[in-house]
């Protein structure tokens, strides 16, 4: 089972925790290639992506609130994955976003939270825009996809495996 390091907590517990705080998920977002150049950071930058991936992999992440389904949860985590470290899907992803979704069909935190006027968006904002291929007029609505069929028989089986464990929320 993949634990939950205090790495992780520190990502994000400092910067991208689901209490809605847009300006420092936006600032963490922004500095994120800015931490991948500093020697200081990187290690611990890489290793939470790392984690992230893992987790993802696993869906086992617990929500932050405790309440919401697993399917959101791992929906959130890739939101963050893609908002951090771009396009790429994290590593042994299960059900990877289809490229072509992020930013028209798909919303993220960081694309919700950017200015609703092109010109009010600072250079790191449209920076982060260009690396993912977006402009400011891609932006989409925000879109949940439902759940795949076979994700429930996913999570008893990663939890039969050890994999992860199950969560309060997931009991009926």
């Amino acid at each position: 089972m993949t634990e939950r390091t205090e790495n992780l907590r520190l990502w994000i517990g400092n910067w991208f925790d689901d209490s809605g705080d847009p300006d420092g998920y936006v600032e963490g977002c922004n500095r994120a290639p800015e931490w991948l150049d500093d020697p200081d950071q990187r290690e611990s930058l890489l290793a939470f992506r790392d984690e992230l991936a893992a987790h993802i992999r696993d869906s086992s992440l617990q929500s932050l609130a405790g309440s919401e389904p697993q399917w959101n949860n791992d929906e959130w985590h890739r939101n963050l994955y893609y908002d951090l470290f771009g396009p790429e899907a994290p590593p042994g992803d299960p059900y990877p976003v289809p490229p072509e979704d992020w930013g028209h069909r798909r919303q993220t935190p960081y694309l919700f939270w950017l200015p609703k006027r092109a010109d009010r968006l600072s250079e790191a904002n449209r920076a982060w825009l260009a690396k993912r291929g977006l402009t400011h007029e891609d932006r989409g609505d925000h879109h949940r996809r439902p759940e795949p069929p076979d994700y429930q028989q996913r999570l008893e089986r990663l939890t039969r495996e050890g994999a992860r464990q199950a969560w309060m929320s997931e009991s009926d």
